[in-house]
């Protein structure tokens, strides 16, 4: 679709006067100019709607509406969209995107213009790299891969900052208005609760605005209470995808832990396949628990382990391609007691390849796809399977608990096998790899935090 609509929704309560005219300033100045925006005031008296009006004098895209009573987050979301949604069908406009901001955030003047850019088949979600407002500095920024499944199951990577498309928004539905914290991590996971179509624009074009809490206890208290609620939303979500796991709490308070369930392992051994070499030293307890229950989601094909060298430093946490097609390992060298990028290393999430020095892959995967290569070698069997694996609407995860060590590494490719697989891969490894970053370095520098 060719220049959409961006009907930009906004929830006001407790407002920052300062802060919201810089949000304000930051709409003023996009460079795209097919957006609209609603402004949802939960009745703070007139100052909301002269601050609009000074800034929108006569502009017919912006619209202020006040509510009447007080419900929070999901209720005003849900007001906005029901405007815009209204107002859309009365325009006789079938197709665009609601998109949902925080109100002492900032938009980069490009943000419209590079998500129209990612439209043109209206994926139901577009998504982008965002950094943090400190003050008047930008600092740390989250540079994310492509939608990644498993990742969003232990933590909201994708954010607060979303456009959603009419008709995907028309199928989840409402917002849902118990939730106070997890409102849009709960319509994230809903929406993939279904196979949709995600983009993600690698750009930082969202400034998220961070606020101290003067009070140490109450800001200690509201962070509790976002993780327990974005927990609980997404054991929600397993239990609607019919997935057998439990979830608490991890080390890191920025993530949690998804347990699922594998301890019948030894009764399904015709189910899975298990690769081994015979230098490879497992170094963790319950590895074929932990990787069959994860092997147990029906689109999962292979579940791979972490694999550590001497000095405790990280050997593989999964692996990243090039557009060469040559294959790094992730978090090379990094050390295992350290916090990595983002914490990728301690999370189990999707990615393109996994060693295959110690793995499990479903059977029946296997079989159909028609196992592996024999005129591959080195690491490009193992790549050219999991392509394989995607190509049929398979994942294959990392699970970072099944640390493994190998005695022997010798792992490299041929350069006729690299040229087979180019020839057969070309067009989808010179995009990238999706579940990677290309602002973050590639080789074997991957994921080194430039924070």
């Amino acid at each position: 679709m060719e220049n959409p609509k961006f009907s930009l929704v906004v929830w006001t309560r407790d407002t920052n006067e300062v802060f919201f005219r810089d949000f304000m300033e930051s709409v003023v100045a996009q460079i795209y100019e097919n957006w609209e925006l609603y402004v949802i005031d939960e009745g703070q008296g007139d100052y909301i709607r002269r601050i609009t009006a000074e800034f929108f004098p006569e502009d017919d895209r912006v619209h202020y509406r006040q509510l009447k009573t007080s419900k929070g987050k999901a209720y005003a979301y849900n007001i906005g969209f029901h405007f815009v949604l209204t107002d859309a069908a009365r325009r006789g406009e079938k197709e665009g995107y609601l998109v949902v901001a925080d109100q002492h955030d900032r938009l980069n003047p490009n943000t419209f213009l590079a998500m129209a850019g990612k439209a043109e088949n209206m994926p139901d979600l577009i998504y982008t790299d965002h950094d943090e407002l400190v003050g008047t500095e930008r600092m740390h920024p989250h540079f994310k891969p492509e939608y990644n499944k498993e990742l969003l199951l232990h933590r909201n990577y994708i954010g607060e900052f979303v456009a959603i498309s009419y008709l995907a928004a028309r199928q989840v539905g409402e917002f849902q208005e118990k939730l106070k914290e997890a409102v849009v991590y709960d319509y994230l996971l809903r929406l993939g609760d279904q196979k949709r179509e995600v983009v993600r624009v690698p750009s930082l074009l969202y400034h998220r605005r961070m606020v101290a809490r003067s009070n140490y206890k109450k800001a200690s208290k509201h962070k509790e209470e976002v993780l327990t609620e974005q927990m609980l939303v997404a054991a929600a979500a397993l239990r609607r995808r019919g997935v057998d796991a439990t979830v608490e709490k991890a080390a890191d308070d920025t993530y949690w832990k998804v347990l699922y369930d594998g301890k019948d392992v030894l009764s399904h051994e015709n189910e899975y396949l298990i690769l081994r070499n015979p230098k490879v030293r497992p170094l963790t307890r319950k590895n074929l628990e932990r990787m069959y229950g994860l092997l147990r989601q029906k689109d999962v094909a292979v579940v791979g382990a972490r694999f550590i060298k001497q000095g405790f430093a990280i050997d593989n946490c999964g692996y990243i391609f090039d557009e060469t097609g040559i294959a790094y390992p992730a978090f090379y060298g990094q050390k295992i007691y350290r916090a990595t990028y983002e914490q990728l290393a301690s999370i189990p999430r999707d990615v393109s390849m996994v060693d295959s020095g110690y793995c499990m892959i479903d059977a029946k995967v296997y079989r159909k796809i028609g196992g592996f290569d024999p005129k591959l070698s080195g690491r490009d069997v193992m790549l050219d399977f999991c392509l394989r694996a995607k190509q049929h609407g398979f994942r294959t995860v990392v699970e970072p608990a099944v640390i493994a060590r190998d005695l022997a590494r010798e792992n490299e490719s041929s350069q006729a096998s690299n040229a087979l697989l180019m020839e057969r891969w070309g067009e989808v490894i010179a995009t990238g790899d999706p579940y990677y970053n290309p602002n973050l370095p590639v080789g074997l520098g991957n994921y080194l935090d430039i924070s």
